[in-house]
């Protein structure tokens, strides 16, 4: 124990600045990343909504689906993100993109820490980390909960120099149960923990085993009950979801991210298969388990990129006997000292205020120029818009409905047919733009249907094109 708590104590100056490269480093790559409406603007709605005092609970978003119910599951995050917006507009989020990217690694660095890895260890693990994890750190509501995942990280590791602090993992899992569809793997994790106490024959198992119990049913605070979970299963089990959308479909070699995590999880193999003692066979299913978890979905990187480091940290964790430390040489600051004042430096030339508030300086998948022109349709407007800008066009032009947005569990499986026989120019895109309705077509400038548009001048032309794509509307 002793051992443990002396490695929370800096040995040598040059510790802080690896301290500061792991903590400061995510949080510079979050200022520095754009934000993507695809995942965000409609969530700045449904906040302002939430805001005004209402959880949206059926749909007013699109023409196909209006009216259907809508569980909200992450009605939470949308609170808080429109909260961002209305104090400080575009540049406010982008700070608090960084921020919450910065946290998120800080608490994996202290959990690292927890878990008996030295100061440097634990940087590099952390660091590897968020190489790996860094694609899955887009500003939307799962941001949130990430900051939260690394608290209940840093009380498990950290439960028996504190066990008190493990009573904070009921809040914290009620609370994503609230933000994000994440919350189950609060409670996989905190099960693992009472598994790892079981093993270690430890005092503390019972109280490990009764706040799992009491964390499970926090989940139940929010205004769905237990409907969050059929939510996230119903979710994580669509067809249409894993696969048409790139982040849910299983990892492949066939990308950086992927890539990262495969290499990652070589080289965890490695490390564990040269240890000669035995690992605990609980660290061993956690890793597996995670690692399994990535390789299914794209989106679920980010959980290995955060449990890895700390279950290594314990693995990695020195074995020598207590006993004196030799107390190292005397060394200059000045190094370290220079490594955090540049760091802390390029935090704040990399404020998002001084960039302006231009959504085009902070955004991806926001056509602006398409959206003014959108403005001037009459209000109602049927818009068949390209499915990645749906959340952009139901924020920038909230009175005219449209065909599809990101919302995509809650559209039905014919409907996303209708949209790809538009999108892919198939045989009957013009029997479907008739049947819905459609006012207007806001298309991509690679959609293969815009050649067709432009020459089906008796029932189209073209209100307005840019770099973006093309505004067609109804001919008459």
């Amino acid at each position: 124990m002793r051992r443990v708590l002396d490695r929370h104590r800096f040995e040598r100056p040059i510790d802080a600045a690896w301290v500061a490269v792991s903590c400061l480093v995510p949080l510079i790559v979050g200022l520095l990343s754009r934000m993507g409406a695809t995942d965000l603007a409609y969530h700045l709605r449904a906040g302002d909504q939430i805001l005004g005092g209402s959880i949206p609970r059926a749909d007013t978003y699109t023409f196909t689906v209006a009216g259907l119910p809508w569980l909200d599951q992450q009605w939470g995050s949308q609170g808080i993100l429109a909260l961002f917006y209305r104090l400080g507009g575009w540049p406010t989020l982008a700070a608090a993109q960084g921020l919450l990217v910065g946290a998120t690694f800080s608490l994996v660095y202290l959990a690292a820490r927890s878990a008996g890895a030295r100061v440097r260890d634990a940087s590099l693990l952390t660091l590897a980390g968020f190489v790996v994890g860094v694609a899955g750190l887009a500003m939307r509501p799962q941001l949130l909960a990430l900051p939260l995942f690394g608290v209940l990280l840093w009380v498990v590791a950290g439960r028996e120099a504190h066990p008190a602090r493990l009573w904070a993992a009921p809040l914290l899992t009620a609370l994503c149960a609230n933000l994000h569809g994440s919350f189950p793997i609060f409670v996989v994790v905190l099960v693992v923990a009472w598994l790892e106490d079981r093993r270690r024959r430890s005092a503390q198992a019972s109280r490990t085993l009764a706040i799992t119990v009491v964390s499970t049913a926090a989940t139940l605070a929010n205004p769905f009950g237990f409907r969050v979970w059929t939510y996230v299963y119903d979710l994580s089990t669509n067809p249409v979801i894993r696969n048409t959308i790139a982040e849910w479909a299983p990892t492949t070699l066939g990308n950086l991210p992927g890539w990262l995590t495969v290499v990652s999880g070589l080289a965890v193999a490695a490390i564990l298969i040269r240890r000669r003692r035995a690992v605990p066979w609980t660290t061993l299913a956690l890793l597996a388990g995670t690692f399994l978890l990535a390789l299914s979905a794209q989106r679920a990187i980010v959980w290995w990129a955060m449990i890895a480091p700390v279950a290594m940290a314990s693995v990695l964790t020195e074995t020598a006997p207590d006993g004196a430390r030799v107390r190292p040489a005397a060394e200059s600051s000045a190094p370290a000292r220079t490594v955090v004042a540049v760091l802390l430096a390029a935090v704040f030339v990399l404020a998002p205020w001084f960039r302006g508030a231009s959504p085009q300086t902070f955004l991806g998948a926001a056509p602006v120029g398409l959206s003014n022109e959108v403005l001037t349709l009459p209000a109602g407007s049927r818009l068949m818009v390209h499915q990645p800008w749906g959340s952009w066009f139901e924020f920038a032009v909230p009175q005219d409905p449209v065909f599809v947005d990101s919302r995509i569990e809650i559209v039905p499986q014919f409907i996303w047919k209708d949209y790809g026989e538009v999108g892919f120019a198939g045989a009957g895109w013009q029997e479907v733009l008739n049947r819905w309705d459609v006012d207007a077509i806001v298309a991509d400038k690679d959609w293969e249907l815009l050649p067709f548009l432009e020459r089906d001048t008796a029932e189209w032309r073209v209100l307005y094109e840019d770099a973006d794509g093309a505004v067609f509307v109804r001919a008459g």
